[in-house]
């Protein structure tokens, strides 16, 4: 197991693409090297030989050397002095292949023929290597009467060219030696650079882990500026959102616990007062039991706030869509909310631009405009005024709710759709709600796919601006 990680591991992988991306190159540079080196020095004793051959064959054709048998034995004294101290082999041979000449004096007069006579003989000029007890290069060229232009021989230069391959043979081992050198130079560096670029992800893979563990105030710290050090800021972005959601997680866990604790810790006190006393006044016991039944509200108020809240926090949960007329929407609601402002002598006024009309879930989009106006109510004082103002273009709704109340602190206007988040920090029940309509707000404009902003200044009153798309495409 421990084996297969290596060979799927990320340093194994970089290690075989360092090697193959320089070792095949240098392999083929080495290979074309030494082949272009070959070519080259047998291109040049070819030629040379060409040269001398030529050289030769006109001084035998010149010197009538093959056909008049009288020159013959002069052959070796003359000829011989235009090729003394070459180091290669010369044969002239006449048109019956019988060798007239040989420098090495060991098949004069004997039958010579090969390809290289046969091509030779039929006026064509030849040569080519081959491999038998040695290399050797073989050289022909047809030797013409000077006078009648006829073809009376071949001359044949043989030439050992085993010293070219000795001078390959070595330049391919330097050629090796140096590749062998560049492969161990590279594992030395890809050991490096794979260190050095493993290095941040590991430190990656450390806080990953911690945090898989539960761990969520680990953050990733790189000084570089590289795609890592952008990894690891996003992810510490992420980290940041992770650990805010599980704060804010533990908030309403204890919120709800604070939240019906209290009533049930009331009903407590007050049935406990109602059981350890003897002879109370029926009066009293109706009080205490209107007092039992006013908490058990609160509680139904805030578990029905909660099921509202689970519900929109599903973004598959089915909307009713229909065509909401949202000025007779907002009538209803002020209607509806007016004995509450009555009370305190507060002005709701409905203002709107144009008729708007949109496609939405009627409930929850009431259920939404219906808590901010009934916030604006509760947060203002004795003789202010609450309005709600409609408005639209060729895309938008736009619903904007402005009161005169108490308003929300700069720090504090990011919190306020938290759930059973107060701008009130000692948490006075007199306003009564939950401290979730707010969420329940945002929930719903958030599955019609709006939005919501809010511009407040404390003890200037707020204003809540919502974005409604007047066609919901769920």
């Amino acid at each position: 197991m421990d084996r297969v990680r290596r060979v799927y591991s990320l340093r194994f992988r970089l290690f075989a693409v360092f090697l193959a991306v320089s070792f095949l190159p240098l392999g083929f540079f080495s290979v074309a090297t030494s082949s272009l080196i070959r070519e080259y020095y047998l291109s040049d004793r070819e030629l040379e030989l060409m040269r001398r051959a030529h050289v030769i064959e006109g001084a035998i054709s010149q010197g009538n050397f093959m056909t008049d048998s009288e020159r013959a034995g002069a052959f070796a004294r003359e000829i011989g002095d235009i090729y003394a101290g070459d180091d290669f082999r010369v044969l002239a041979i006449d048109s019956r292949a019988i060798v007239v000449h040989d420098s090495n004096f060991i098949e004069n007069g004997s039958t010579f023929f090969s390809f290289e006579v046969f091509e030779g003989l039929n006026g064509r000029t030849v040569s080519r290597s081959i491999q038998d007890d040695g290399i050797t290069m073989y050289t022909a060229v047809p030797i013409l009467d000077a006078e009648l232009g006829m073809i009376n021989g071949v001359l044949l230069l043989v030439s050992s060219i085993a010293d070219i391959y000795e001078l390959i043979g070595s330049i391919q081992q330097m050629l090796m030696l140096l590749l062998l050198a560049t492969v161990i130079i590279i594992i030395v560096v890809a050991f490096f650079i794979s260190e050095i670029i493993l290095s941040p992800l590991k430190k990656i893979m450390k806080v990953v882990t911690l945090m898989s563990e539960g761990h969520l105030d680990q953050r990733i710290g790189l000084e570089s500026r590289d795609e890592f050090a952008q990894l690891a800021t996003a992810f510490n972005r992420m980290s940041d959102e992770l650990e805010q959601v599980d704060k804010t997680r533990e908030e309403f866990v204890s919120n709800v616990s604070h939240e019906l604790k209290t009533p049930l810790s009331a009903m407590k006190v007050l049935s406990e007062s109602l059981l350890l006393q003897d002879g109370i006044a029926e009066d009293i016991y109706k009080e205490f039991l209107r007092d039992i039944n006013s908490e058990i509200d609160r509680m139904d108020m805030i578990v029905n706030d909660l099921l509202t809240l689970v519900k929109l926090d599903q973004r598959d949960m089915p909307l009713l869509i229909s065509a909401i007329d949202l000025n007779q929407l907002t009538e209803d609601i002020l209607r509806r909310l007016y004995p509450l402002a009555e009370v305190k002598n507060i002005e709701l006024i409905h203002e709107y631009i144009r008729k708007v009309t949109i496609h939405g879930d009627e409930m929850k989009l009431g259920l939404a405009l219906s808590n901010l106006v009934e916030n604006g109510i509760k947060y203002t004082s004795d003789g202010g005024h609450v309005s709600v103002t409609i408005d639209a273009d060729h895309q938008n709704a736009y619903i904007t709710v402005s009161d005169t109340g108490i308003g929300i602190a700069e720090d504090e206007v990011a919190k306020i759709f938290t759930r059973f988040y107060r701008v009130d920090k000692t948490r006075d029940r007199d306003t009564g709600g939950t401290g979730l309509g707010l969420a329940i707000t945002h929930g719903a404009i958030r599955l019609h796919n709006g939005s919501i902003r809010v511009s407040s200044h404390e003890g200037e009153g707020s204003v809540f601006t919502i974005r409604l798309p007047l066609q919901t495409n769920i």
